[in-house]
């Protein structure tokens, strides 16, 4: 059952007429329009059509299933809980309704990280683009998800794309961000971007654009401060933001790599030549 089926039969078990429920607050038509499911109502007044009906927002945008599907649903939550977004992807492919759309896009937009994490730049660029698609499917978009799938498809199109094409990308990755005005990550992502084109001043504004910084954001943002020194020919403080990342574990492999290689640079640019060496073997081995 949709959104408008529920909201008609809801409205119609409580006796009321479309000009009742209505009120003031909008149309007899566009209520109409609603609840044929050729419009969709905003946030604030799915709220006021739930008060009015005395039920809550959530439930009126459940959409009902049948027991095979209802099923598949609680088989896809629990996947979704385990992290095994893959498999959780294949379980919700014969469903639909708001939520199916939100867990797809929520997978697809994790896959699409950990692809960019081991520089499978292609998975990511088609994980992130279905993440986003089905987000923009949704009643009501996750803001900080479609911030996020638009940053890896700039990342992507930075690492394998033309100067057009990560031009493109990140413009669009700009529009998202100043739409939805969400994350850390849209300053560390821009701040690579600035830097890539010898842009430093630029990437140091980003950089100090950010006033509070999530632990997991941590070595990222040493690493670019340390690249941002580095740049700067300010050697000895680009090691020392170096060294503290790669003091913390579990760095992705994309991070790894930018680690080593700005670690090389300092070290040859201030002529410590076999630390230089041994950082370039371990870019190697990756």
């Amino acid at each position: 059952m949709t959104l408008g089926e529920k909201l008609r039969r809801t409205r119609q078990e409580r006796g009321l007429t479309q000009k009742q429920l209505a009120g003031e607050r909008i149309t007899r038509n566009m209520l109409s329009q609603i609840e044929n499911d050729l419009a969709q109502p905003s946030m604030r007044t799915l709220e006021y059509l739930a008060d009015a009906l005395g039920v809550e927002p959530g439930w009126l945008m459940m959409q009902e299933q049948s027991g095979d599907a209802q099923s598949a649903l609680t088989q896809a939550r629990e996947l979704l809980r385990e992290g095994a977004f893959a498999a959780c992807l294949a379980a919700l492919e014969p469903l639909s309704g708001e939520e199916a759309l939100l867990m797809r896009a929520v997978c697809a937009r994790s896959l699409a990280a950990d692809a960019l994490d081991d520089e499978r730049f292609e998975e990511a660029k088609r994980c992130a683009e279905q993440a986003l698609s089905c987000s923009a499917q949704c009643l009501y978009p996750d803001a900080a998800l479609q911030v996020s799938a638009a940053g890896i498809l700039a990342r992507c199109a930075a690492a394998e794309g033309t100067a057009a094409e990560a031009d493109a990308a990140f413009e669009t990755y700009r529009e998202t961000y100043l739409r939805w005005q969400s994350g850390v990550g849209y300053h560390l992502t821009l701040a690579r971007f600035d830097l890539e084109r010898e842009h430093v001043q630029a990437a140091e504004r980003e950089i100090w654009s950010i006033t509070e910084l999530p632990e997991a954001s941590r070595a990222e943002y040493l690493i670019l401060r340390g690249r941002i020194a580095a740049r700067k020919e300010q050697y000895e403080n680009a090691i020392l933001y170096l060294k503290q990342a790669e003091e913390i574990e579990g760095l992705p492999k994309i991070l790894r790599r930018e680690l080593l290689m700005g670690l090389e640079r300092c070290y040859k640019e201030t002529e410590q030549y076999k630390l230089a060496y041994e950082y370039a073997a371990a870019q190697r081995s990756l």
